[in-house]
């Protein structure tokens, strides 16, 4: 986009929601075109505009879709942050004063020796403690999204939750990103029909925590229709998942999971950019032709380029 987009005035800030619609709109972005390049849910966006946090998950997601949406804006994170906890009423902590009060207890060497070995004590228990139980216990998983086994309209899907803080986090046998307090939110492309989603999180101890969502996608088209311009590619995802990041013209339209059986077309004027994390289990179709697999199961194929002056 030009940068002359984002010379604008500064305005007053009425609430969150009207800020965040004034600047999407000065962008002539729709919503939906901003749920594509953030990967958040459009009823969440639209709940952010409209300040109906009833509809929103726990308030580290929100911050999460105020970082992003920061990101593509170009403006300020800390202005977004800071208007929403005004909005929410949050009120710094006061700190109270606690008098103190005298012990029937003197001080004497021998009691600081006795009382510092007690702490030492109870506080190498409780490391022991804790470090067993992360050694025997699964990791923290916890999903947001999906709720729960479901249907949906269209083949996309968002998965977002919470793991153990650096625990490695997989859909599908493919891994998934997450921040520093071990949040993720992926977007999964769907094929036709029933799709058995499985998030695994793993520990450095080798325990893993794993969930399962059954989620039946009614694809009403199982193939985009080819637009009349210079390129057009077709990925095509089995036998196996595979992780996939498309650039069209310099705009990204797809970075996340890609499930087995599903498809996805686009059309450019100069240049597709394609990444693959599985390319065993990715196909390409470039203007009609057949091009097979991109490579061996389990292959990273980085930035293969599909472009107008490509000889077939």
């Amino acid at each position: 986009m030009s940068n002359l987009l984002f010379k604008t005035k500064a305005v007053h800030i009425a609430t969150l929601g009207e800020y965040l619609t004034q600047v999407r709109t000065k962008l002539n972005l729709d919503i939906k075109t901003v749920s594509m390049l953030t990967q958040i849910k459009t009823n969440y966006l639209e709940a952010l505009e409209k300040g109906d946090y009833k509809r929103l998950p726990v308030e580290v997601y929100i911050k999460g879709f105020l970082k992003s949406l920061a990101d593509l804006y170009h403006i300020k994170e800390e202005v977004l942050i800071e208007q929403f906890e005004k909005e929410h009423g949050f009120e710094p902590k006061i700190q109270t004063k606690i008098k103190s009060a005298k012990l029937p207890i003197s001080l004497t060497p021998t009691t600081i020796v006795i009382a510092t070995s007690v702490i030492i004590g109870l506080s190498a228990l409780v490391y022991v403690g804790s470090q067993v139980r992360s050694v025997l216990a699964p990791p923290l998983l916890e999903l947001n999204d999906p709720a729960s086994d479901g249907t949906v309209s269209g083949n996309s899907l968002v998965v977002a939750g919470r793991a153990e803080i650096g625990a490695d986090v997989t859909i599908n046998s493919q891994s998934v990103l997450t921040d520093k307090n071990g949040v993720f939110n992926e977007n999964l492309i769907l094929s036709n029909g029933l799709n058995i989603i499985e998030i695994r999180a793993k520990n450095k101890f080798g325990k893993e925590n794993k969930i399962i969502r059954t989620i039946n996608a009614d694809v009403s088209q199982t193939a985009a229709s080819v637009q009349n311009l210079p390129v057009n590619v077709t990925i095509q995802v089995g036998p196996e998942s595979s992780w996939i990041y498309l650039e069209v013209d310099g705009v990204v339209v797809q970075r996340g999971t890609m499930l087995p059986g599903s498809s996805k077309t686009v059309s450019a004027k100069e240049e597709v950019l394609l990444t693959s994390a599985n390319a065993g289990s990715t196909s390409v179709i470039y203007n009609g032709k057949d091009l097979g697999k991109l490579g061996r199961a389990g292959e990273v194929v980085r930035n293969v380029e599909f472009s107008s002056t490509l000889v077939q």
